[in-house]
């Protein structure tokens, strides 16, 4: 791997970033089995059955997703928490009001409900708000034995519900019509399992994409994802082709890109991806965790880029 040491540029004052230049990543072909998507025995989607690898919560569960102490990548740049530690399994992660799992591979899955939740993580209290029934919320956190903490830029909000205003679709419907649906700001669209072909630019901000099936590689874009509004975010999607985000705050968790990575804006959440081809991330404000594909993990999931 080889990266490009040029110095960040700095925050131009509060909620605000400057362009500035991005981190190439460049990797070797090896393998390694990705915990999560590697993991025996990965069953139903019911959170909290008992059954922490899957990460497949499907748009209609109140749900917290917890990834406790996630490998931090190289280029990660806004700050590791003092109680970052290297326990990931055997972890009983339990949400008041809501459900218990245990951590495998560094994931536990556990039902929650909208409004203040206490997510008990061996012992260690960590509040959350959640804002409406039927979120799924991706929340990294440090995990030290004593103590506990979220990372930057996280936990992530993922408002997948009719009521939140969220958009249904599944591969009937062509990449011209998904294309206006994500031209509004603000605008969530759900991908029902299935392929979708074709390329797809997203124009809109604030914009998400979220897939169901992530450990199935249900959802699989067929083509090229360019995104070119601010504070767009994807999960749970496959992409055969190329992936390439404009604006600052692009964001992307549990998905698989087996084309280039070339992002070009600034900060963004980035957890939990397999990034196959040649890849470029942000070199500012950005958050990076458990991607392989980028430092220190070079190894790439069995078969996972065929």
């Amino acid at each position: 791997m080889t990266l490009n040491n040029d110095a960040c540029e700095q925050h131009a004052g509060p909620g605000r970033a400057t362009p500035s230049r991005a981190l190439p990543v460049r990797r070797a072909l090896s393998v390694l089995v990705l915990a999560c998507a590697g993991a025996a025995g990965c069953g139903d989607d019911t959170p909290g059955s008992g059954d922490p690898t899957d990460v497949d919560v499907a748009a209609g569960a109140t749900a917290v997703v917890a990834i406790v102490n996630p490998v931090v990548n190289e280029p990660h740049n806004t700050g590791v928490p003092a109680e970052l530690g290297d326990a990931r399994d055997g972890i009983v992660v339990t949400a008041t009001p809501g459900g218990s799992d245990t951590t495998v591979g560094g994931i536990a899955v556990v039902g929650a409900r909208a409004g203040r939740v206490e997510l008990d993580v061996a012992g260690v209290i960590l509040a959350h708000t959640i804002e409406a029934e039927r979120d799924v919320v991706d929340a990294p956190i440090a995990f030290s034995g004593s103590a506990a903490a979220f990372f930057d830029n996280t936990p992530i909000r993922y408002a997948v519900s009719e009521a939140s205003g969220a958009v249904f679709v599944d591969p009937s419907l062509s990449m011209a019509a998904i294309e206006r649906h994500l031209a509004a700001d603000a605008q969530v669209v759900v991908l029902r399992p299935g392929t979708y072909v074709g390329d797809l630019t997203i124009t809109g901000k604030g914009t998400l994409l979220y897939g169901e099936g992530f450990l199935e590689r249900a959802v699989i874009i067929d083509g090229s994802v360019t995104a070119q509004g601010e504070a767009v975010r994807l999960r749970g999607v496959t992409i055969t082709g190329d992936l390439a985000a404009r604006g600052n705050d692009f964001g992307i968790s549990f998905s698989l890109v087996r084309g280039a990575v070339d992002i070009t804006g600034n900060g963004g959440a980035f957890v939990r991806n397999v990034f196959c081809g040649e890849t470029v991330v942000p070199s500012s404000n950005a958050t990076l965790l458990d991607n392989h594909g980028v430092e220190p993990l070079l190894a790439l999931p069995a078969g996972a880029c065929d």
